[in-house]
């Protein structure tokens, strides 16, 4: 650019000397706080917590008999589906077990295998009630 009295207008650029990565990487760690230090504490509500585990306890039935109804089919993308969002909701609400064998099914049907013995561990392991098949009919 040439302003209008005609003298040229110089250009900043940027630095590459053998000191930028240096000074990057300086500027970085003064950012960024030390490996050892925890992330700051973020407030929970105790009752949305309790409200969730309630409303995953009484999902949970049924997502186990859509895992059971897939595996059955040998349906390995509903059972991934099926069995990863059960692992997802497990595991942030404190049901390691029941998160750890539904992500190993998830695992496995995303390589096309249907992993029936692992599908009948999480029933039990989730203390799964038998699901009624047909016209079987139901007394709660």
């Amino acid at each position: 650019m040439i302003p209008d009295d005609g003298t040229p207008v110089r250009r900043a650029s940027i630095v590459t000397d053998g000191e930028l990565p240096a000074r990057l990487l300086a500027f970085l760690e003064e950012r960024t706080a030390p490996a050892g230090d925890p992330p700051p504490a973020v407030p929970v509500d105790p009752d949305l917590v309790a409200r969730l585990r309630t409303a995953h306890a009484e999902a949970l039935p049924g997502r186990l008999a859509a895992i059971a109804g897939a595996a059955r089919a040998g349906d390995a993308r509903a059972l991934a589906a099926d069995a990863g969002a059960l692992a997802g909701s497990s595991a942030q609400l404190g049901d390691p077990d029941v998160a750890r064998l539904s992500g190993a099914i998830a695992v496995q049907a995303r390589r096309g295998v249907v992993a029936a013995g692992l599908v009948a561990e999480l029933a039990e392991a989730a203390g799964a009630v038998p699901v009624p098949r047909g016209d079987q009919a139901t007394s709660r």
